[in-house]
């Protein structure tokens, strides 16, 4: 005897009608993976770190500080920066990606990786470029001055 599948209904009587088990089925599992879908994205940015998110700014007539340098929706922030000789620049991850800041040419610069919350220090010397190898859209460069 072959295998049938029921066809079950179920009675609404709030509806008037009479409706597929399998629609409600459907619907539900619809319902639960759009759930899903949107509590996701949320859940993240709800648990990003309090060192990533953006700092207030200094009041007018603070002492300087050190520049910074930061990575965010898949950029570096700002694109050129220009100090001095000797400047102290801190690259912080304020994304929920880790990044890394490379030199642009062999044997350079390399932070290794440089998780989301996380920073990264150095004393620029000389001008360079660098790059993001994780996500190679993401260059930027420091200039000197004076």
């Amino acid at each position: 005897m072959p295998a049938r599948l029921l066809a079950a209904t179920v009675d609404l009587p709030t509806w008037g009608a009479r409706v597929d088990a399998r629609r409600v089925l459907w619907g539900a599992i619809v319902v639960g993976f759009l759930a899903i879908a949107v509590s996701g994205p949320v859940a993240m940015l709800r648990e990003r770190p309090a060192a990533a998110r953006p700092a207030a700014a200094s009041p007018a007539g603070a002492p300087a500080t050190t520049p910074v340098v930061r990575m965010e929706n898949i950029a570096f922030v700002p694109a050129t920066l220009t100090v001095r000789p000797g400047t102290k620049v801190r690259f912080e991850n304020r994304d929920v990606a880790p990044h890394t800041v490379t030199a642009a040419t062999p044997g350079g610069i390399d932070s290794g990786t440089i998780n989301p919350g996380r920073s990264f220090e150095l004393v620029v010397s000389q001008p360079f470029n660098y790059v993001c190898t994780i996500h190679p859209s993401m260059k930027a460069k420091i200039l000197l001055s004076g």
